[in-house]
């Protein structure tokens, strides 16, 4: 043992060796990387002096020019003087010119030093610039030389000029003979060659710096030398700890070698020696026979004994050698620690130069993240323009209502006209004639023949402007059609570019295909109709060829499933209504494929037993195979979008309150729900109703089952059939909105939903998966897949390190310091845990019957302490024979006396603890009508829910309705298994030192009562979805729903406002019991074909709150990264070191209340019945969620989403029923 131990440590001393090595390298490839950067930089440097050199000719250019200026003003003035001298008459004339040519020469000298001034200024600049890069330089030689030849050149320069300035004096001398103010040209001229000789001295600095810079680029050479040597030294070693580690490992195999010799010789000596033992024995028994051969025998033996023993005390010489060796070793292995601690301080070196990087790196992050802030506000941006483009179409869609009223008027009135004018043209044209009245007279005609004209030609004018008007608006609504159309296709093209659209989930189409793989060859449509949209059916042609490659390809899968009617022990959802199949409930199960309905249901569900649901992929791309390689057909990706519609009902004028329902025709496409009056609808045809499953401010919810007390006017045989859309803005200024539906059968209803469901989860991915993936994967505590997976049923905090896990397959313990799993012998499965504390004994419901039974926690603590061991102990529990079959119980302190009340499928059994027996009695059995759904205990008595809430009094062990009948507004609650409302779970939820407060917890609504069985306060809870299983920690509530999870905060009596909540994207959640920090619970998940362990916490209400705050005062959704509490292994190796030795174990466990803020901690343990081992972590979601079940003996009904009681009442799964008693009234 010692040298597998020293064989360990020099194999740990090799991998940190290793370790290090792989770091260095690490290192130098940063250093390599840095030297590349400064490289580069030194490149960019010189791009930059070479565009100063450009800018310094261009200055010494402008320098010439006025050099040339002054020479053409010298030439006027000799020109001048000899005029003069020509012309001695003009000489007044010619002087008052010359002193004016002089002042305006005067003038311009001043502008010019005045611009050389300022050109000095700007060099002197650039030079500082120069020098401030020549500093930021020094690793760059090459520079240097550049350098000296530019300034080569600037001397050079400098010396031109005052060769030219030299010669302009001379000239200034000899035209300054006549005249005294010559003398002050010269003295301005002695002071530009002052000026000249400070440059002159500026310049012997620049020189001398440069040396400098000279002297410092060889000095950062040296070190780089040093540098590439260090590092070559670092490579030797590298190379010696390699040849080192060879040397070891060829004497590590010698050892196993000799080692395994030295075995061998043990065994032929054990082998000897138990020959030897045979010998004797027999020896004895014919001693009287054979004396004097026995004698022979015996001193043979005793030669080979002699010879066994040289060869023992040989071998224990050669493991001294071999000791000696390992204390070599040990030598060598302190030298390469030493080693190592030089390389340690290398490495502090090097992390200082990377903690300059770093400053370097954030300045970068902080530019990254006004980039981010500027593509925030442009995202802004493109949301105000949507807005206008949705108000730009409800004014075209106003102006097109106002032109079709404006349309039809006109319409009417040439008609009118028309009719007019034909009458009119009729008088016009009859001739007149001759009627005699009396006495030979005419009848005068009222209306005179001369007026018609004039109104037909004004009909006409008026006809002439209507076309006018009509024309015009014609053209109008042609130019409000284009405009509409191209911001249709530009709000198409923005919709496909920031929200794709999604594509048919796997599960929907499994679920459309299975549904039609049953049915008839005649009547079976092919998996392209029932994914493709209609317009694409339609334009299939079904010929007799086709309709008998049809019957070619059915799948005559129709193989019915064997189900078995027993109790439901862990609440979940019908395969077939989608409704809740309700905890205690009778249901049905398929003993094969294991799905699960209610008994009703069970006759509609398709006979597809056995069938995985690679089947139903495989029958799907058949039929795409052979319809892609028809030549009469080709379908344009039929999987690509998922289009439905049908006839459905929906409520007359969508009100749930209306009487009656409506046949429309309901259209999925996209992600829009559009209601019509009739199928056979036009191009553009508007829909009746519309309503959006993915809200960019909100959320859609998919109910696949009502209520029956949501539509109270609809008949009880067509809830089942009903499925709900329900909408919640994130902001108040819009009301929710909710949507009936009314399916025509369940297949259709299924379809629905699953198609609904799959869209509204991929519109909800771009907007809350990061979040979700953040919450879940921060709170996870355990991941188990595969073969490692177990079908865990509930958890129980030990200790502050230890947390008891119960499963199908035994009991287990989390260490959550080790992060290890423990299998604890002994145990069959496990349902539920409770610690009695007083007796220091664990009580549980396991075994193959579901029995009650007890365990000491010492038998528990010592397997623990033995798990390292071969052979670890068994723990025996102590069974009670007369409680089997048990699902529920809650234990506790009744009247100051421990008591058990546990439920089984018929009755009720309350036990109390006999002090002088020491062990629990039965006091009473109550049969019950229902099985138990929920168990709590009070101080004097026991409250229990069947199908109603029903109070033990503890004293007579009476029965009797906890609710007080003479409140009238706790008649819904009274009265609610009349509406299929029954009890699920009841909790307590006044705070310590406050009167006694229940919650109620029902199928559809919460009650909160005092302990009289009166309402204490005046609103009643409502879930927004089904519930399966409830769990309180103060002062959270906690609601498992299908693939969801609703975190209430219970305020206190007195607060005002409605309680806040929560949800959380959770997949198939199973309560298992509470978390050992205060406020959280322990969560089962089981996504795709792994399980893992979540601790939720109740904080996630305040931090869904101040999301939603965020969320109104600015369009963007981003939360901040806030650091939680520490974690649950900081907490412990603080408290561990603070105090001496604190007693743990269960006679100090700490209670699940205890307000400790800290993390649970996150571990991926896997499965083992040997001493715990990490399970490393996975990166990846994982796969789908396969269909196939593992059945234990124990346990009749099994469900992936199963929903756990509190820890008064927890539940286990079904137990066979061969014959359940129900009451004939119900």
């Amino acid at each position: 043992k010692a040298q597998e131990e020293m064989i360990s440590e020099l194999r740990q001393q090799k991998f940190y060796l290793e370790t290090q090595a792989g770091k260095l390298e690490a290192q130098n490839r940063k250093l390599e990387e840095q030297l590349e950067k400064m490289s580069h930089q030194d490149h960019t440097d010189k791009n930059r002096l070479l565009e100063l050199e450009t800018r310094l000719r261009e200055v010494s250019l402008e320098h010439e020019e006025q050099k040339l200026e002054l020479k053409r003003q010298l030439t006027e003035l000799q020109l001048t003087l000899q005029e003069r001298e020509s012309q001695i008459t003009g000489l007044q004339a010619a002087r008052t010119a010359l002193e004016n040519q002089l002042r305006e020469a005067k003038t311009e000298l001043e502008e010019t030093t005045a611009e050389a001034e300022e050109e000095i200024q700007a060099l002197t600049a650039h030079r500082d610039e120069i020098q401030r890069k020549f500093e930021a330089l020094r690793n760059s030689c090459t520079v240097i030389t550049d350098l000296e030849e530019q300034l080569n050149q600037l001397t050079e320069d400098n010396a031109e000029l005052n060769n030219q300035n030299f010669f302009l004096s001379k000239q200034l001398d000899e035209a300054s003979g006549a005249n005294d103010e010559v003398v002050q040209l010269r003295s301005e001229v002695d002071h530009l060659r002052r000026e000249i000789t400070e440059r002159e001295m500026q310049l012997t600095s620049q020189k001398q710096t440069m040396e400098a810079l000279k002297t410092t680029c060889t000095m950062l050479e040296e070190q780089v030398m040093d540098l590439e040597a260090l590092n070559d030294e670092l490579l030797e070693k590298e190379r010696q700890w390699e040849a080192w580690r060879s040397v070891l490992g060829d004497e590590k195999s010698q050892f196993e070698c000799r080692v395994r010799e030295l075995q061998r010789m043990l065994d032929t000596e054990k082998q000897s020696r138990v020959r030897a033992d045979q010998r004797i024995t027999e020896s004895r028994q014919v001693v009287e026979l054979a004396v004097k051969e026995h004698k022979a025998e015996i001193l043979a033996l005793q030669q080979a004994l002699k010879e066994q023993k040289l060869k023992a005390e040989s071998l224990s010489d050669k493991l001294n050698d071999l000791e000696k060796k390992h204390a070599m070793l040990e030598m060598n292995a302190r030298s390469l620690q030493q080693k190592l601690e030089t390389e340690r301080e290398l490495k502090q070196r090097l992390l200082e130069e990377q903690a300059k990087l770093q400053q370097q790196m954030d300045l970068q992050k902080n530019h990254i993240f006004r980039l981010t802030q500027g593509l925030q506000e442009a995202l802004d941006r493109a949301d105000l323009l949507k807005t206008e483009r949705s108000d730009l179409e409800y004014q075209l869609e106003n102006i097109q209502v106002l032109y079709s009223h404006e349309k039809v008027k006109m319409e009417g009135t040439i008609s009118q006209q028309t009719k007019l004018i034909d009458f009119l043209q009729a008088k016009m044209d009859q001739p007149a004639k001759k009627k005699k009245g009396l006495f030979s007279r005419r009848k005068e005609d009222p209306s005179l023949p001369t007026q018609v004209p004039l109104q037909y030609n004004e009909l006409k004018v008026a006809l002439e402007k209507e076309k006018a008007r009509s024309a015009e608006l014609e053209e109008a609504l042609q130019k409000t059609r284009i405009e509409l159309r191209s911001a249709r296709e530009e709000a198409a093209h923005r919709k496909i570019s920031d929200h794709p659209h999604p594509s048919t989930p796997a599960t929907a189409r499994q679920q459309i295909i299975m549904s039609a793989i049953v049915r008839s060859p005649e009547h079976q449509p092919t998996p392209i109709s029932l994914l493709a949209p209609p317009s694409s059916r339609r334009k299939e042609s079904s010929t007799p060829e086709e309709y008998s490659r049809r019957l070619k390809e059915r799948m005559h899968h129709n193989i019915p499933h064997r189900f078995n009617v027993g109790l439901n022990m862990r609440a979940t959802k019908c395969a077939v209504c989608l409704d809740t199949v309700h905890f205690g409930r009778q249901a049905s199960k398929c003993l094969e494929c294991q799905v699960m309905c209610h008994p009703k249901c069970s006759t509609c569900l398709p006979a597809t037993c056995g069938l995985p649901t690679e089947y139903a992929t495989h029958f799907s791309e058949a039929f795409c195979r052979d319809k892609m390689n028809s030549p009469g057909l080709q379908l344009k990706e039929p999987s690509s979008s998922l289009r439905l519609e049908g006839w459905m009902k929906v409520p007359r004028n969508n009100k749930r309150g209306q009487q009656g329902w409506d046949r429309k025709y309901i259209v999925l496409e996209g992600t829009k729900v559009l209601i019509y009056d009739a199928e056979a609808r036009e191009a553009g045809q508007r829909p009746l109703e519309e309503f959006e499953l993915c809200l960019p401010d909100g959320d859609v919810t998919v109910h696949g089952a009502v209520g029956a007390t949501e539509l109270t006017n609809t008949a009880k045989t067509d809830v089942p059939y009903i499925l709900k859309l329900e909408s919640h803005p994130h902001t108040t200024c819009w009301p929710g909105r909710t949507l009936y539906l009314l399916a025509p059968s369940f297949p259709d209803k299924q379809r629905w939903v699953t198609a609904l469901e799959s869209i509204v989860a991929g519109g909800r991915v771009s907007r809350e998966k990061a979040e979700a993936d953040a919450k879940l994967l921060g709170n996870s505590l355990l991941k188990l897949e595969g073969e490692d997976r177990l079908d865990i049923n509930c958890t129980m905090p030990f200790s502050d390190q230890v947390v008891l896990v119960g499963a199908e397959e035994g009991l287990y313990a989390l260490n959550v310091l080790k992060n290890s799993l423990t299998h604890i012998p002994g145990m069959g499965a496990v349902f539920q845990i409770h610690l009695i504390k007083d007796l220091e004994k664990l009580l549980m419901i396991a075994g193959e019957e579901r029995a009650l039974c007890l365990v000491d926690v010492k038998k528990v603590k010592q397997s623990l302490a033995q798990s390292h061991l071969p052979a670890q102990p068994d723990v025996s529990p102590n069974v009670f024979e007369t409680v089997k079959g048990c699902h529920l119980f809650a234990a506790g302190k009744v009247e100051n006396g421990l008591c058990i009340c546990a439920a089984m499928p018929n009755k009720v059994v309350v036990l109390r603890y006999n002090e002088s027996l020491s062990k629990f009695c039965i006091r009473k059995e109550i049969e019950t009508s229902e099985p138990c759904s929920c168990i709590h205990l009070t101080t004097y008595s026991i409250i229990i829910g069947t199908n109603k809430f029903y109070e033990i009094e503890m004293k007579q062990y009476t029965l009797e309705e906890f609710l007080d009948k003479n409140d009238h507004t706790l008649a819904s609650a009274v009265f609610a298994a009349s509406t299929n409302s029954f009890p699920v779970s009841i909790v307590q939820v006044n705070p310590t030192g406050q009167r006694e407060e229940y919650l109620l917890c029902f199928h559809e609504f919460g009650v909160f009562v005092d302990s009289y069985g009166r309402r204490s306060r005046t609103d009643d809870l409502k879930w927004n979805r089904l519930p399966l299983a409830f769990a309180y920690r103060e002062p959270y509530l906690f609601v498992t729903h299908f693939n969801s999870l609703e975190v209430i905060e219970i305020q206190a009596r007195a607060s005002l406002g409605t309680p806040a909540r929560a949800h959380l994207e959770i997949p198939n959640p199973r309560y298992l019991g509470p978390a050992i920090s205060s406020g959280a619970i322990y969560l089962a998940s089981s996504y795709q074909d792994k399980l893992r362990v979540i601790c939720c916490k109740g904080n996630l209400v305040k931090e869904n709150n101040n999301e939603q705050h965020h969320r109104g005062s600015s369009a963007t959704r981003s939360s901040p990264n806030k650091r939680g509490p520490p974690t649950y292994n900081e907490h412990i190796t603080k408290r561990v070191a603070s105090s001496p030795g604190p007693p743990e174990g269960p006679s100090h466990p700490r209670e699940p209340s205890t307000p400790h803020r800290y993390r649970e901690g996150r571990t991926e343990l896997r499965r083992d019945k040997s001493p715990g081992r990490p399970l490393e972590r996975e990166k990846s979601p994982g796969r789908l969620l396969s269909t196939r079940r593992e059945r234990s003996p124990g346990r009749l009904f099994d469900e992936s989403s199963r929903g756990r009681m509190p820890v008064s009442g927890a539940r286990t799964p079904l137990a066979q029923v061969n014959k359940v008693s129900q009451e004939p009234g119900e």
